[in-house]
């Protein structure tokens, strides 16, 4: 027990150490404007520390799922609406998107699919030939001509490096990127492996990205971000400029519980929704 009690206090105080370095990149820049026009600053980042405990034990609950197989595969039979693939972010896997997984089959979607990004360590490139993969397999076997991309943090950018590598591809329709490092985090550096390493504001692999913006074939890429993101900084990052992209602005939540959140859910449906 008391070890459970220090591994407790310990994660607690890497989450709010994140929130206290996303204080002083706001504090430093033109953020904590935006934060204090939304309400009291130190409310905001309190209801953000209460997401990062809430969506973290999610993490350890959802993990289980990966012991239910059915329930991430594809239903037999075409698809009568156009499929959805998720894509998760940095050192996750596909029980990230177990709830909105659940959400979007009671919404109406069936052929819906969380892919795994086999290998913590790999490059973004290399994430984004799984994509690939995926996308293909995913056509074949619902007869659909289509498919829309949802990223959450790095798996927006494996997103958009699939589309940077098939640029004339016409069997993505939408994208949906939620807390995506765009134009990377400085927490980056804190990290292990190729793929966070291209995710150093400044990396080759961002300066090559963002050249211009990897757009799907209905010319329609949505970036939800949230104003207390703890994990990318600076908060901008998260947005993406350009003819066709439209940032939209979900509720209070954490970077991690932008996967657990319903309101946000729900702006990834309306985006896929609209015409």
């Amino acid at each position: 027990m008391c070890w459970l009690l220090l591994i407790l206090l310990f994660w607690m105080s890497v989450v709010a150490m994140t929130y206290l370095i996303f204080y002083y990149e706001s504090a430093n820049g033109s953020h904590l404007e935006i934060l204090r026009s939304r309400g009291r600053v130190s409310l905001l980042l309190f209801r953000g520390f209460l997401w990062s405990l809430y969506s973290h034990l999610m993490v350890l609950a959802t993990t289980t799922t990966a012991l239910s197989r059915s329930f991430y595969r594809l239903p037999p039979g075409p698809a009568e609406r156009t499929p959805v693939i998720f894509v998760h972010g940095l050192y996750h896997n596909h029980t990230a998107w177990y709830l909105y997984l659940r959400w979007f089959r009671k919404w109406g979607w069936q052929h819906v699919k969380a892919v795994n990004l086999h290998g913590k360590f790999r490059s973004i490139q290399d994430f984004g030939r799984i994509l690939n993969q995926e996308v293909d397999e995913v056509l074949r076997e619902t007869g659909s001509n289509q498919v829309d991309l949802v990223g959450h943090s790095m798996g927006g950018l494996v997103i958009r490096s699939y589309l940077a590598d098939n640029p004339v591809t016409t069997k993505v329709r939408r994208v949906v990127t939620l807390g995506s490092p765009h134009a990377g985090s400085k927490l980056a550096v804190l990290g292990l492996g190729n793929a966070v390493k291209e995710m150093i504001p400044g990396s080759p692999f961002l300066e090559e990205l963002n050249r211009e913006l990897q757009l799907p074939e209905s010319g329609r890429f949505c970036a939800i971000y949230t104003i207390v993101d703890n994990l990318v900084l600076p908060n901008e990052s998260a947005k993406l400029s350009g003819d066709g992209a439209e940032n939209i602005e979900t509720r209070i939540v954490n970077h991690v519980g932008l996967s657990f959140c319903k309101h946000t859910a729900r702006l990834v449906k309306q985006c896929l929704e609209e015409h």
